[in-house]
């Protein structure tokens, strides 16, 4: 091979080394962080229509899965969802036909509050849950949502003028990830099926516990009013 080819290959082979470069810096660009460093991250997913018993959809069930990315367990929180249906106002079946009763109609907004808990620093965790509507794509990227409350571990709790007040409230470190965003991917692990399942069977035998637990002291101050009761007599 001549002294020009060999000049013309190496130019060949630096242009595409170059282009490579720029490929992986615009790549490592789209996959950049969106969320905050110390933020309990969560998603919307697995999304599905339920049949009443005359085979019509009126609930959606989904997954709200949360990725903890706290030095600090998640002890508890409250989360408000909220969906805008801009569609079952706008139309009415009348005669067998869809027609259009205004494009100004009234919003209908579907509500939902989520509670999550027991979520270990740097784990993730999901909920299953369920919202009364027929329209359960409205349940992907059209999230608005407040956090009511939220405890860690070690949460301090103060009480000023009468009212209980979270210290370490972290109620602002939540970020909605919707499908959208690279993060939605990136910062989730798909869980399997099996470990969802036992996911909820824990959650199912925690509330259990919980009742369980509210009936026995009832009983008990109930057995002691009585015996007071029966020594006044």
């Amino acid at each position: 091979m001549n002294l020009n080819y060999k000049k013309i290959f190496a130019g060949m082979a630096l242009g595409c080394l170059v282009a490579t470069s720029v490929v992986a810096a615009e790549a490592d660009k789209s996959v950049e962080q969106t969320s905050d460093m110390g933020a309990i991250l969560f998603r919307i997913e697995n999304i599905n229509p339920i049949a009443n018993k005359d085979g019509l959809t009126d609930q959606c069930s989904f997954m709200v899965t949360v990725y903890n990315r706290m030095n600090k367990g998640l002890k508890t929180a409250d989360i408000d969802m909220e969906w805008v249906d801009n569609i079952s106002n706008k139309y009415k079946l009348a005669d067998n036909k869809i027609k259009v009763v205004g494009e100004h109609s009234a919003e209908k907004h579907i509500n939902k509050t989520v509670t999550i808990d027991n979520i270990a620093p740097h784990s993730q965790k999901s909920f299953a849950q369920k919202v009364k509507t027929d329209k359960c794509y409205l349940l992907l990227d059209n999230l608005k949502y407040s956090v009511k409350t939220c405890f860690i571990e070690g949460s301090t709790v103060q009480y000023k003028d009468g009212q209980a007040i979270n210290v370490d409230d972290c109620s602002n470190n939540f970020n909605y990830i919707n499908s959208k965003n690279p993060e939605y991917y990136s910062e989730f692990k798909d869980v399997p099926a099996s470990v969802l399942t036992k996911q909820i069977e824990d959650e199912k035998e925690r509330e259990l516990s919980k009742v369980n637990a509210t009936v026995d002291a009832i009983m008990s101050s109930l057995d002691k009013t009585s015996k007071e009761l029966e020594r006044i007599k």
